[in-house]
């Protein structure tokens, strides 16, 4: 089982959404108005000098080939976005425990 946090211009939020009920994933947490500093692109700070926000995605997954489909949709993503301010940072690491 996986925790994974996906990272994305406000935005792009939708598709991101769309993406993970394509994968079959419907449990899923939002937080808004991340603000962020990436190492690639812009920094998006919701102020004067720099607008604009993330938000972040969070599930956990049990099946392996939900995660492995989940990876590579988002690595096809990034592979055809246009700017660096539009690429997708998805981390996942391994949980022994979720209750629910």
């Amino acid at each position: 089982m996986k925790h994974i946090n996906i990272h994305c211009d406000v935005a792009q939020a939708n598709e991101i959404i769309e993406i993970l009920e394509k994968c079959n994933i419907s449990g899923f947490q939002i937080i808004d108005k991340v603000k962020i500093k990436n190492r690639k692109g812009n920094p998006r700070m919701g102020n004067a000098v720099w607008p604009g926000y993330n938000v972040l995605i969070m599930t956990q997954i049990r099946e392996e080939e939900k995660i492995t489909v989940l990876i590579n949709k988002i690595k096809d993503y990034n592979a055809n976005v246009s700017h660096t301010d539009q690429l997708i940072t998805l981390e996942g690491w391994n949980i022994d425990t979720l209750i629910f």
